[in-house]
This record gives C-alpha cells, sequence and structure tokens, in this order.
C-alpha cells in the first residue's frame, strides 16, 4: 500500500464513510475504488466517499468517483463526496464539471444528515 494515501472507513448506521487523506492519482486510484466499492456494499442506504484532506485529486481518482457513483445508483444507493470550498477535490470536480454530476457537500455531517441540500 502506498504512503501517498491514507484510507478509512467509518459505520454510521446506514451509512458507510471512506475518508483519503493525502494523493489520489494513477497509482493510488485502485486503492480508493477498493475501498469504495467494499464500504458500497456494506452501506445499505449511502456511501460517502470523504475527499476533504486529499492534497491532489488526479483523473484516475476522478474516473473512480464516477464509478462508484454509477455503482451506487445501480444498486439503489447514494454517493455523496464530502470536498470542502478550500478542497483541492472540490476544485478538481469542478473543473471536469463533474460537480454537476456527483453530489457534493461541503463536510461529513452535512453528508450524514438527511435533506441537507446537496452543491
Amino acid at each position: 500500500m502506498s504512503t501517498l494515501l491514507t484510507l478509512g472507513r467509518s459505520d454510521h448506521g446506514d451509512a458507510v464513510v471512506v475518508t483519503a487523506e493525502g494523493e489520489v492519482d494513477l497509482a493510488t486510484a485502485p486503492q480508493l475504488a477498493a475501498a469504495l466499492a467494499v464500504a458500497g456494499a456494506d452501506a445499505d442506504r449511502l456511501l460517502v466517499a470523504d475527499l476533504s484532506k486529499l492534497r491532489f485529486l488526479g483523473s484516475a481518482g476522478l474516473a473512480v468517483l464516477v464509478t462508484a457513483g454509477t455503482d451506487a445508483e445501480q444498486n439503489g444507493r447514494s454517493l455523496v463526496v464530502v470536498a470542502g470550498p478550500e478542497c483541492v477535490a472540490r476544485r478538481a470536480l469542478h473543473l471536469t464539471g463533474l460537480d454537476r454530476v456527483l453530489t457534493i457537500v461541503d463536510d461529513e455531517g452535512a453528508a450524514l444528515t438527511p435533506g441537507t441540500p446537496r452543491a
């Protein structure tokens, strides 16, 4: 496992949160993909990808998010991405237009609160 990316997981009722800290690039994207796939299979309703502590999010990581979102939707779940306003992930999602495709919130609390408006 690469030291460039640290992954964590926490369970919150019918939601599972995967946290990523460091860099998601071509070398580390498979780690994030695997963590999201396992967590997505365990989540009853909601999968949260907390990217607020990333220093870099490359195209391979963006592809992982699109795949995770599609997989969640096909299995009757939702994917919510945590990427605060100053987060590098937010910038990458905005520049690619994925902020119009994926559900993005500023913090984990908003992701786990039912009825929270999604940005």
